[in-house]
């Protein structure tokens, strides 16, 4: 009785430690938002004006002052009264580079200022780690767990985490072409490789379909070879995809929409244009069909799939004369009638100069994302400003900034991995759905067991370890898949020896001919060789 009593008067834990925190984030809401006015007076952001008509000596000062403060763990929000700025006080002088290098010295944050026509001029206190309170890492399964259960939206890709720790989605179908830019090793081809994996994963072939131009020898995108989801000649039948050549062919002797050769390239282009031609003439024929989805809504029986394109280094295509000339008037083509017919490009490069991304194709992709840029002319290029040349390198890898229209938002790409790619389109192959890629990585499961288990791969110490984050089919499959394969570990080379006599698999070091356990595996019951419970 005495504990109902009680409870009635005195919150659960749970929610003291919640007001306690809310009341912790107002005040230091109250003290930044002192500071910065204290700081931006002092830089002469502010109006100085005669308090009293008949005594020059008596002034007053008019500040910059905030109209709403927001709390969160990541970061305060300071939202600026811009209808009473300080005569004289510009947006754009609260924004200056220099302005908020001298508050975030102030602050001892970083701090940077936001501006948006419908929500106002915000500065932004960072109080989590990682530059600007984005978070340095994104986990491909974390990407998977989360996605958003929802059918109204086609072609929905991952862009990344932002602010709050917030996942953010959006729909290529709604984009509809995008440009990917950054220097070397930045995260460009990695961010491609999920939204490739979340296309597979997320639509079948015939409501999706893909070319895959890799002109680095097929080394990044030969995994999705042999998806149905790749194009290939049943999109016109009795229509060769491409007359002359003799690059990569599918089982018919035709080429398919996988092109590691710079001669399969136009060929391929010209057959997404003859496509799209194709596909507006049959629009205009039905009555004046506007888009692919309202035709796969009355044409149920005669369904297109979307076609995404893409291209992992465009600076192969418009560097070689011979090409460009032909490449450029069919990308910038296809970029500005490809939304209705459901075609779309997204294309990536290391090299973001004008002789690549040239005004005719740049001019119709409306969605930018910029990595860590080598110099403020390419980061031009691709976001039209140079904040992508400010990322350091302290900048974490993956990093980008994201931009649509007055859109610009800063983002961490997810990160995934060589295994989960294999993973997922090993699942694809088999009629499944890639849901086993929301597991952890088989190269972080390898690392586990040379750091925590001495090497030992055994299926029931590795369950047990890991808390059941991954199921045991996964570990006796992937013990079963790499078994007699070498595999890279923190920058060493470790090989998956097969179990023999009830002693489990085991990552033993390149050239350690001993490769003997330190301790064997006790259980009731074999799998695959190996003593389990």
């Amino acid at each position: 009785m005495l504990d109902k009593i009680i409870s009635r008067f005195v919150p659960p834990p749970e929610e003291r430690a919640r007001r306690a925190l809310e009341k912790a984030l107002r005040r230091e809401a109250d003290y930044f938002a002192a500071v910065i006015t204290a700081r931006l007076t002092r830089l002469g952001l502010s109006y100085r004006y005669q308090k009293s008509k008949g005594d020059w000596q008596q002034t007053a000062i008019q500040e910059v002052k905030f109209i709403r403060a927001v709390g969160t763990p990541e970061g305060i929000y300071l939202l600026v009264d811009t209808r009473r700025l300080p005569r004289g006080v510009r947006v754009a002088d609260l924004s200056d580079e220099t302005i908020l290098e001298d508050l975030a010295v102030a602050c001892r944050r970083p701090v940077r200022f936001r501006y948006d026509i419908r929500c106002g001029a915000w500065y932004i206190i960072e109080r989590a780690s990682g530059a600007w309170g984005v978070p340095r890492r994104l986990e491909w399964g974390d990407v998977a767990a989360n996605w958003p259960h929802t059918t109204l939206k086609k072609l929905l890709i991952p862009m990344g985490v932002g602010e709050n720790r917030s996942l953010i989605y959006k729909s290529l179908a709604e984009f509809p072409h995008a440009l990917v830019g950054g220097a070397t090793g930045a995260g460009k081809t990695t961010l491609l490789h999920s939204w490739i994996c979340a296309l597979i994963a997320h639509n079948p072939p015939e409501d999706c379909r893909l070319g895959l131009i890799d002109l680095k020898g097929g080394v990044e995108f030969v995994r999705y070879r042999k998806l149905d989801h790749i194009i290939g000649p049943d999109l016109l039948p009795g229509d060769e995809l491409i007359e002359t050549g003799d690059g990569d062919e599918d089982e018919s002797g035709r080429l398919t929409g996988y092109v590691k050769r710079p001669d399969d390239v136009v060929p391929l282009l010209k057959f997404l244009r003859r496509e799209m031609d194709r596909r507006l003439y049959r629009f205009e024929r039905a009555g004046g069909i506007q888009n692919v989805d309202i035709w796969n809504y009355r044409r149920r029986s005669e369904h297109l799939p979307r076609l995404v394109l893409f291209v992992d280094e465009l600076a192969s295509l418009m560097l070689d004369k011979s090409l460009k000339k032909h490449v450029e008037p069919l990308l910038a083509d296809l970029s500005a009638r490809g939304r209705a017919p459901g075609i779309h490009v997204v294309l990536s490069t290391q090299r973001p100069e004008v002789q690549v991304v040239s005004g005719l194709i740049k001019g119709n992709v409306d969605v930018r994302c910029a990595f860590r840029m080598t110099d403020n002319a390419s980061s031009m290029v691709v976001l039209d400003t140079t904040e992508a040349a400010r990322f350091d390198d302290t900048t974490p890898l993956g990093r980008f900034i994201y931009r649509r229209g007055i859109e610009k938002e800063e983002l961490q790409g997810p990160l995934i991995t060589p295994g989960q790619i294999t993973e997922l389109v090993r699942d694809v192959l088999s009629g499944g759905d890639g849901a086993e890629t929301a597991q952890i990585a088989p190269e972080d499961v390898f690392r586990f067991s040379v750091e925590q288990l001495e090497g030992s791969f055994s299926i029931r110490a590795m369950y047990e370890a890991l808390g059941g984050r991954v199921s045991r089919d996964y570990l006796l499959r992937l013990g079963q898949e790499y078994e007699g394969e070498v595999v890279e570990i923190a920058g060493n080379l470790y090989e998956m020896q097969a179990s023999r006599a009830g002693i489990p698999r085991r990552l033993v070091p390149v050239g350690d001919v001993d490769g003997k356990p330190h301790h064997t595996e006790h259980g009731t019951e074999t799998v695959d060789g190996e003593l389990i419970e």
